[in-house]
């Protein structure tokens, strides 16, 4: 579902509605429409703003970690970053918590950053 939402969501900003980087109430009857025509019927606009804030949480914790770091490249195949294991080591030593993302992949990180 995440990913339909996402491409939704990017489909929306195209077409411009969303203002000032929020959306609109017809980009959320857009996006609550296509994603029921995608077997989602029991979703409301409700779940939809939820849904994106845990999304843009996630996300926002994933960039804000990785942005400006040398040695880290994107694997879009693998949905993680990598590097060789002296430079995670060392981000690890200097902050703990960026230790699940050396094996947890980031799903949909690419169409989220389009956003």
């Amino acid at each position: 579902m995440d990913a339909r939402l996402l491409h939704s969501m990017i489909e929306e900003s195209r077409l411009s509605n969303r203002v000032d980087r929020s959306w609109t109430s017809q980009a959320y009857s857009n996006i609550v429409d296509h994603l029921h025509s995608c077997g989602y019927v029991a979703l409301t606009k409700n779940n939809v703003k939820n849904r994106q804030k845990v999304l843009k949480d996630k996300w926002r914790e994933v960039h804000d970690l990785f942005a400006g770091l040398s040695g880290f490249a994107w694997n879009a195949v693998n949905m993680t970053f990598e590097a060789e294991a002296e430079v995670w080591e060392d981000l690890i030593q200097s902050r703990p918590t960026v230790a699940k993302w050396r094996v947890n992949s980031i799903r949909h990180y690419d169409l989220m950053v389009e956003l």
